[in-house]
């Protein structure tokens, strides 16, 4: 479910599964009402030609020669920093070519057709962001929930409509697109699919929540720990400030009564959102010439990320048999794998100010010694040495 909440004048990129389950249980998506997610940029639509409807070029949307720019420092990304990755762990030694945020999109821009949005979609996405163009298409070719951008979609008339919702667009199919690829096992348990680039799928079992039948506790509990009142949920959505303005979306809920919300989902889920995060925060990486100041992008990852960090140590502490599940040698991976990935944006980000709104406060709490020290026994666990 996409969710924007307004922020005096930022944009909060808030998203969740809610009553789809993700890959941590079966349904259909549900649609929040979408807001335009630009900041200032969409007044100046470069579109003069949109009353020309044919627009053959945009209907067969040759992008795989536009993705290739001459740009040889995307090859190597950045190394997160060692304090928080472990360059002989699973997280440290995560790579990725960083998305050619350069190459010339100009001309889909100059030839947009509301009418072919779809196919712009394609062909932006193939050029800058080609992990996003393989979440989409994934998921447009798989799902039995629908179309995922038209359940998103809002606004279209321009070219910088469809951008603002670019990093909807990815986070949502990519759900799609991994709850497509997971589902029920002959053991009776649900499959935890997560898609995370086109050569690497990782799937694990066991990770539901009990409203699934799953072993592990309901996300929404992490508020009961000692970090709720560090970084409190925000009093409504996308409201106030040194506050947790996602909770109210994803750790809503009481797993106690017999109503079902996105909160009551398990570890699964909390896996799931933060996959969806980093190709948030990748999106905006790749489209950030067309994003105004202040959206949640960097902000969205940084919360799962801490999120994670809770939900372990809650897990360790209080539910001495669901941790021995999600650091089983399966989970350990997706843990370190989207741990690793997520720093590995982060570090690219870090000085596109624009990507983030609160995301500063975030991280000092990711990295408060006692919760990476969570991610560390993952390490341990894992045999990293």
């Amino acid at each position: 479910m996409k969710r924007n909440m307004w922020m005096i004048g930022s944009v909060v990129r808030g998203l969740s599964l809610a009553a789809c389950g993700g890959s941590d249980g079966g349904g259909t998506a549900d649609a929040g009402p979408v807001a335009d997610t630009g900041a200032g940029d969409t007044s100046t639509p470069p579109t003069p030609d949109t009353s020309t409807p044919p627009t053959p070029d945009t209907s067969t949307p040759p992008t795989p020669d536009t993705g290739t720019p001459p740009t040889p420092d995307t090859t190597q990304p950045p190394k997160p920093p060692a304090a928080q990755v472990d360059p002989n762990c699973i997280d440290g030694q995560y790579t990725e070519a960083l998305p050619p945020y350069s190459a010339d999109i100009s001309g889909a821009v100059n030839s947009y057709s509301s009418s072919n949005y779809m196919g712009f979609i394609d062909s932006v996405l193939g050029s800058r962001y080609p992990v996003g163009q393989y979440l989409v298409n994934t998921a447009l070719a798989t799902s039995n929930q629908g179309n995922c951008i038209d359940y998103f979609l809002n606004k279209k008339a321009t070219p910088q409509d469809i951008i603002d919702q670019m990093s909807t667009f990815v986070h949502e199919c990519g759900h799609f697109a991994d709850i497509a690829a997971g589902g029920f096992t002959f053991s009776g348990g649900m499959e935890d699919a997560y898609l995370i680039t086109p050569a690497l799928t990782l799937k694990c079992t066991e990770g539901s929540g009990a409203i699934n039948g799953g072993p592990t506790f309901a996300r929404s509990l992490i508020k009961g720990d000692e970090y709720n009142v560090m970084w409190p949920p925000c009093a409504g959505f996308g409201g106030g400030s040194n506050c947790d303005f996602y909770a109210n979306v994803y750790l809503d809920g009481n797993p106690n009564d017999s109503k079902f919300e996105g909160g009551d989902q398990g570890f699964g889920s909390v896996m799931e959102e933060a996959t969806q995060y980093v190709n948030s925060l990748a999106t905006g990486y790749s489209f950030q010439d067309f994003v105004g100041w202040g959206v949640s992008e960097r902000d969205g990852i940084l919360t799962f990320l801490f999120y994670i960090q809770r939900y372990l140590r809650m897990a360790r502490l209080q539910y001495p048999a669901v941790y021995p599940i999600i650091t089983n040698d399966c989970w350990r991976e997706v843990i370190l794998t989207i741990w690793g990935r997520a720093w590995l944006f982060l570090e690219a980000t870090k000085d596109i100010g624009k990507l983030g709104i609160a995301d500063a406060d975030i991280m000092k709490l990711v990295l408060r010694p006692e919760l990476m020290e969570e991610i560390q026994r993952v390490r341990d666990l894992e045999g990293c040495q």
